[in-house]
This record gives C-alpha cells, sequence and structure tokens, in this order.
C-alpha cells in the first residue's frame, strides 16, 4: 500500500489583492446604510473600478432575535 503524498505544482506569482471600502449611503435616525464595494483591476492595471458587492443596513436597539 502506498501513501499519497501532497506536492505544490504551481504558485501565482503575482495573488490578487482583496481591496474594500464601505462608503455611506445615508445616515439617519433609524441606522445608517452603506455600500461595500470591491476593487478589481487587469493584470495590467488598464482596467480598475469598484465593483459594489453588498450592501449593509446598520440599526439602533439591542440583540436580534
Amino acid at each position: 500500500m502506498h501513501a499519497a503524498t501532497l506536492e505544490i505544482v504551481w504558485r501565482n506569482p503575482n495573488p490578487p489583492q482583496h481591496r474594500k471600502r464601505w462608503e455611506l449611503l445615508e445616515r439617519n435616525s433609524g441606522g445608517a446604510h452603506y455600500l461595500i464595494q470591491e476593487f478589481f483591476s487587469n493584470r495590467r492595471g488598464a482596467i480598475s473600478i469598484w465593483v459594489p458587492t453588498s450592501r449593509l443596513d446598520v440599526v439602533p436597539g439591542g440583540r436580534a432575535a
């Protein structure tokens, strides 16, 4: 019986970097609304854009049930 061995055969020399930002959309007595964006660019940097990935609503109060 032979034991399997693991070996790394490829490693990305330029791993992707993840940059995120939160953009405040609205703040009022009912809470705050944020748009969460992630930065994407191609390898040569010719195209670089912030892409909305999700939205976060922060509301005042205690623990949610």
